[in-house]
C-alpha cells in the first residue's frame, strides 16, 4: 500500500470529513459502554465484548442494506437499537443471562450510545487546526441528533454539518455526497473528503473530490491500487500536511 498519495493540492479551501470511525472511536466507544452497561447487570467481560462485537457487524450490515438500495431508510437510532436488539439475543445463547435480551431500561439506553461516541485523542485539537484555514463540514452517516450531542461533548468545531438522514440514505450512497456538493455549491475539484474508510474516498473520488485517508485502526486499509491525494497517521499530521504556513486564516 502506498502511504505517499499523490500529494497534498494547493487549491482546496473545503475539508468534508466522515465522522463515525475517523473523528469519533465509533467501535471504541461502542465497546466502553456495552462492557459497562452489562458488567452492572451482571454479564461477564467475554460476553460484552461479543456483544458489542456481534452489535457493531450487523449495524454495518443494517447500514450497508440501505446504502445499496436493498432495505428501507431508517434512523441511524433505529438501526443501532434493532441491532443491539438481536445481539443480546444472540448472545443469550452463549452466555449471556437471558434477562438481559429483554431489559427494556438497558436496551433503551444503550442504544442510544450513537449520541456519546467519544472523538479520537486528536481529533479536537487537530479539527481546531484545521478549521483556521479551511472550511471543516461533517458529513456522517450519524444523524443530525447525533453530531449535535457527540460533538458538544467531544469539543468538534464544524463549520457546519451535514447528515445522510437529509437525503434518506446512507454513504456510500451518491445522494450524500450530491447533498453536500449541491447544498453548500461546492467546487469539487477545491474540496477533499477525510474518511478511514477507503470505500468512502472512493465514492467521494466518483464526484471528482479530492481524498485524504486517516488511518484508524480497525477502520479499513486502502487496496494496493488506491490512490488517494494524503495520506494521514491522525487529523494532527493531516494538519500538518494541509497547513502550508502559519498565515492568517482564510
Amino acid at each position: 500500500m502506498s502511504t505517499t498519495g499523490t500529494g497534498p493540492p494547493a487549491d482546496v479551501g473545503i475539508l468534508v470529513f466522515d465522522v463515525l470511525g475517523t473523528v469519533v472511536d465509533e467501535a471504541g466507544s461502542v465497546a466502553a459502554e456495552t462492557a459497562q452497561a452489562l458488567a452492572a447487570a451482571g454479564a461477564r467481560q467475554a460476553a460484552a465484548d461479543q456483544v458489542a462485537a456481534q452489535w457493531t457487524r450487523r449495524v454495518e450490515a443494517l447500514t450497508g442494506q440501505i446504502a445499496a438500495g436493498e432495505a428501507p431508510w431508517r434512523s441511524n437510532d433505529a438501526l443501532r437499537r434493532d441491532a443491539l436488539q438481536e445481539a443480546l439475543r444472540s448472545t443469550a445463547q452463549d452466555g449471556l443471562p437471558p434477562a438481559l435480551a429483554s431489559d427494556r431500561a438497558l436496551l433503551d439506553d444503550l442504544a442510544l450510545v450513537g449520541h456519546r461516541l467519544r472523538p479520537w485523542p486528536d481529533s479536537p485539537r487537530g479539527l481546531h487546526a484545521l478549521a483556521g484555514h479551511f472550511t471543516v463540514v461533517a458529513l456522517s452517516n450519524a444523524s443530525l441528533a447525533q453530531l449535535a450531542s457527540m460533538s458538544a461533548a467531544g469539543g468538534l468545531a464544524w463549520h457546519g454539518v451535514l447528515s445522510s438522514e437529509l437525503t434518506r440514505a446512507y454513504k456510500p450512497d451518491p445522494a450524500v455526497y450530491r447533498m453536500a456538493l449541491d447544498l453548500l455549491r461546492l467546487d469539487p475539484r477545491h474540496t477533499m473528503m477525510i474518511a478511514a474508510h477507503p470505500w468512502d474516498l472512493r465514492a467521494a473520488a466518483g464526484h471528482g473530490m479530492r481524498t485524504g485517508y486517516i488511518a484508524r485502526a480497525g477502520e479499513g486499509t486502502p487496496a494496493p491500487d488506491d490512490q488517494f491525494d494524503v495520506y494521514a497517521t491522525d487529523l494532527a499530521d493531516l494538519a500538518g500536511q494541509l497547513i502550508r504556513d502559519p498565515g492568517p486564516a482564510r
